[in-house]
C-alpha cells in the first residue's frame, strides 16, 4: 500500500524525535487507519528497530526482537542471533546501551499482543524506563490497534502514566484528502469511494480509481472470493471493545441501529439489557455517533448512527445478499447494490457536507469564530419528521448564533432559490438566535442551480476536489 499525506501526524513525530534525551510515545487508532504504515515510512533513515508482537511465548518475542536489533544495531560484544534476550529488563539494558551516544528508536507495534501474554509488562517497563533514562538516548514508541487498552495505559492509574512525551490518534483520512489517494477518479467518483470506504486507507487503497463503481463494487465485494464481502464481520469481531465476547452486545448494539432502530430506549429494548456500555465503547472507537441538534449538544433529543462508512455499507448492501453472492448469484445482484446506492449514500453525503464547512472554517475562508458544525431539529420525534429540520447549522462565538443553515440532498440537481426560502422559515419557526447576517447553503451531488447571490452552493466538485 503506498503511503500518501499525514504531513501533520509526520510533523508531530519530527518535532518529538528532536527533542533531546529519552522518550516515550503512543500511537494508537482503529484497525485498518494506517498507523504500522505511518511509522514505517517515518522511520526509514532513522536507527530504528520496529517488532511487531503476535502473542507469541515471551521467550519467542523475545527472540525475534533480538533478531530485529541485530539487523539493525548490532552490539559487538553479544550475538544476539545465539545468545537472544533472555527477559524484557535484558532486552532494555542491551538497548539503553546501544542508545548511549545517538538516539535509537524502538516500536513496540501491536504492544496489546505484548500484554496479553504478560499483563505486568507495563509495571516492569516503568521500572526499566526509570533505570535507563538518565544515561541513555532510547526512544520508545507503543502502537496498538485496541483501542481500549491503548487508551487505558495513558490513564492516571496506569503504570506508564505521564511517561508519553508523544501521543498520536490516528484517525481517518478526511474528506479533502481522499483525492490525494484516489488522484486518476473524478470528484463524484471519489465520493461514491467515501460514501463506501469512508476514510479508511486500507478501503480506499483497494478501490481502483480506473475503474467505475459499478466494478469497484462487482470486483470488491460481488464473488465468494472477493476481497472485502466478509470484512464486515471481521471488524465487529476484532475491535476492542467490552463485552465484544461471547455475549456480543456491542455488534448486537450495531445490527439494532443499522436496523433502524436508533434512540437509546429503542437499542435498550432490541438488545434487551441497558446499552450504556456498549454504546460508549462503541463511540469510543467510532464505530459509532451520538447525535444530537447542534444547538444544545448535551440535551435528550439524541439519537445513534453507525459512525464508520465501510461498515455502514456493508451491514445495509453487502451482507443481506452476501449468502447469495456466496452462492454464485453476485453478478445479478450487482445491479440492487448499484441502484440502492444512492438512497444509503443521503446520510453519508449530509456529514460529508458538514465535514467539509469544518474544514472550510478551520482554514478561515467561511463566517469566523465558528465553534461548532451540526445538524439541527426540535422536536423529540426526530430529524426526519421534524419541519424544522436542517442538514448543516454552524454557531459562532460565544453566543452560540447561527452562522450558517444549509439544505444538504444526494441528487444530481436542485434549485437554491425556493430552498433559502424554505430554511429562512425553519429557521424562524425554530426561533433560532441567529448573525444578522445568515449564509444559507445548498448542496446537491453535481449541479445547484439557479443561486442567489450570497448562497454557497457545494458539489461532490468542491468537496472532493
Amino acid at each position: 500500500m503506498t503511503f500518501v499525506n499525514r504531513r501533520a501526524e509526520l510533523s508531530e513525530l519530527d518535532q518529538w524525535w528532536g527533542r533531546p534525551g529519552p522518550a516515550m510515545g503512543v500511537v494508537w487508532g482503529r484497525r485498518r487507519v494506517g498507523k504500522s504504515l505511518l511509522l514505517r515510512h517515518w522511520v526509514t533513515g532513522k536507527r530504528a528497530v520496529v517488532h511487531v508482537a503476535r502473542n507469541r511465548p515471551v521467550a519467542d518475542e523475545l527472540h525475534a526482537l533480538s533478531a530485529a536489533v541485530h539487523a539493525v544495531a548490532p552490539t559487538g560484544r553479544r550475538d544476539l542471533l545465539s545468545r537472544p534476550f533472555h527477559d524484557w529488563d535484558d532486552a532494555f539494558e542491551v538497548l539503553a546501551t546501544l542508545a548511549e551516544t545517538e538516539p535509537l528508536l524502538l516500536v513496540l507495534d501491536e504492544f496489546p499482543e505484548l500484554l496479553k501474554g504478560n499483563p505486568q509488562l507495563e509495571s516492569a517497563l516503568r521500572s526499566i524506563w526509570e533505570r535507563v533514562e538518565a544515561t541513555s538516548n532510547l526512544r520508545l514508541i507503543l502502537c496498538g490497534s485496541a483501542v481500549r487498552t491503548m487508551e487505558s495505559i495513558q490513564e492516571e492509574s496506569a503504570p506508564l502514566f505521564n511517561r508519553m512525551t508523544l501521543r498520536l490518534h490516528l484517525q481517518p483520512f478526511r474528506v479533502s484528502e481522499v483525492a490525494q489517494l484516489l488522484p486518476q477518479a473524478s470528484p463524484l467518483q471519489r465520493a461514491a469511494a467515501w460514501g463506501v470506504c469512508g476514510g479508511s486507507p486500507y478501503y480506499l487503497a483497494r478501490w481502483d480509481d480506473s475503474l467505475d463503481f459499478r466494478d469497484n463494487v462487482r470486483q470488491l465485494f460481488c464473488s465468494d472470493s472477493a476481497m472485502l464481502l466478509g470484512e464486515g464481520e471481521f471488524v465487529l469481531a476484532t475491535e476492542d471493545i467490552v463485552g465484544g465476547g461471547g455475549e456480543r452486545l456491542p455488534e448486537r448494539v450495531i445490527r439494532t441501529i443499522s436496523a433502524g432502530r436508533t434512540s437509546f430506549s429503542d437499542i435498550g429494548s432490541a438488545v434487551g439489557t441497558l446499552p450504556t456500555r456498549a454504546l460508549v465503547e462503541l463511540e469510543r472507537n467510532r464505530l459509532i455517533a451520538k447525535v444530537a441538534p447542534v444547538t444544545s449538544p448535551s440535551g435528550k433529543l439524541t439519537y445513534y448512527r453507525i459512525a464508520d462508512n465501510f461498515l455502514a455499507f456493508w451491514l445495509t448492501l453487502i451482507e443481506p445478499h452476501r449468502p447469495a453472492i456466496e452462492q454464485g448469484l453476485g453478478e445479478s445482484i450487482l445491479p440492487v447494490i448499484v441502484a440502492s446506492f444512492d438512497d444509503f449514500m443521503g446520510a453519508r453525503w449530509e456529514e460529508a457536507v458538514r465535514e467539509h464547512i469544518r474544514i472550510e472554517a478551520s482554514a478561515g475562508r467561511i463566517a469566523p469564530e465558528i465553534v461548532a458544525v451540526g445538524e439541527f431539529w426540535k422536536t423529540q420525534a426526530g430529524p426526519a419528521d421534524d419541519p424544522c429540520q436542517l442538514d448543516v447549522v454552524a454557531l459562532v462565538g460565544r453566543s452560540r448564533k447561527v452562522a450558517l443553515a444549509g439544505e444538504v440532498k444526494w441528487v444530481a440537481k436542485r434549485s437554491a432559490g425556493a430552498l433559502v426560502a424554505t430554511m429562512r422559515r425553519k429557521v424562524e419557526q425554530a426561533q433560532l438566535d441567529t448573525v444578522d447576517d445568515v449564509q444559507w447553503l445548498v448542496a446537491a451531488r453535481d449541479v445547484v442551480s439557479g443561486v442567489p447571490s450570497g448562497v454557497l452552493s457545494v458539489t461532490a466538485h468542491e468537496v472532493f476536489a
